[in-house]
């Protein structure tokens, strides 16, 4: 949750400063820096993003840790009425302290682990997240209708950034709660620790701009094919992430591991 909440911020902020940068800067200008405009309005808070992430999946792993050595014995109490109170309430629910120690060492821990493998975004974030870039997106079509723009030029505008922000966006933050995950460990040292997140960042920042290059050439551009094999392929990018395509991989081993079986 509190992965989520930062990179809903972010996304948040990245589409105040859209907003800013469109308003305050002659097109001229925006054509001739978009690069650097998506460098600095994407990749630096990435950066803080990833960072966190990888220090937040770090605290759990640790966490886990801690609890195949755990021991009421070696835990200090300030207070000693409330640690008679807990242990009074420890042998009430689990009739000893050692009772408690080899549940916490074994099915707590179990538990646990069993949240602990890398996530797929929920859709519910991916959806919390992404909302304020498709307000924007909105938002901006609004803007190109009251300034007179046609309805291809509406449509054309609309379908590319909205296959954009809900599919290579979306496979980009996913990939980013997975390769926080899989680079938690720091490393040994401060400077392998950040090189770590500039390398997750790095490569979800080009991810992330190979999509955007090619939603603003279609956007800016009249052909329709390019368009259409653009929004097909950015349409079935999150079918991967959900994982609508497992019955067909099963499908396709069980024929394969039968035909193998009838050749032996």
């Amino acid at each position: 949750e509190r992965s989520a909440a930062i990179c809903a911020l972010i996304e948040f902020c990245f589409a105040v400063l859209i907003n800013v940068v469109l308003g305050y800067a002659d097109i001229r200008t925006r054509q001739a820096n978009t690069i650097l405009y998506y460098l600095a309005l994407f990749f630096l808070p990435l950066v803080f993003v990833v960072h966190t992430m990888r220090c937040s999946y770090r605290e759990k792993g640790r966490l886990i840790l801690d609890l195949t050595t755990f021991d009421v014995d070696k835990l200090v109490c300030t207070s000693d009425f409330d640690r008679a109170f807990i242990l009074s309430a420890i042998s009430a629910w689990f009739g000893s302290k050692e009772a408690l120690r080899d549940f916490v060492r074994s099915e707590l821990r179990a538990e646990l682990l069993g949240l602990l493998p890398s996530p797929h975004l929920p859709s519910a974030y991916a959806a919390l997240i992404l909302s304020s870039l498709l307000a924007w997106n909105c938002d901006m079509a609004l803007n190109f209708y009251k300034g007179g723009a046609t309805w291809e030029e509406l449509l054309r505008h609309m379908l590319s950034f909205f296959s954009f922000f809900t599919s290579w966006f979306w496979c980009a933050f996913n990939g980013i709660f997975y390769l926080s995950d899989k680079t938690s460990s720091p490393g040994g040292n401060r400077l392998l620790d950040w090189s770590k997140t500039l390398a997750v960042a790095g490569v979800m920042f080009l991810w992330s701009f190979v999509g955007f290059t090619l939603c603003v050439t279609l956007a800016r551009s009249t052909a329709v094919v390019g368009l259409v094999v653009y929004v097909i392929f950015s349409m079935a990018l999150p079918l991967f992430i959900l994982d609508a395509f497992k019955g067909c991989r099963f499908a396709c081993c069980r024929k394969g591991m039968k035909r193998q079986a009838d050749i032996t």
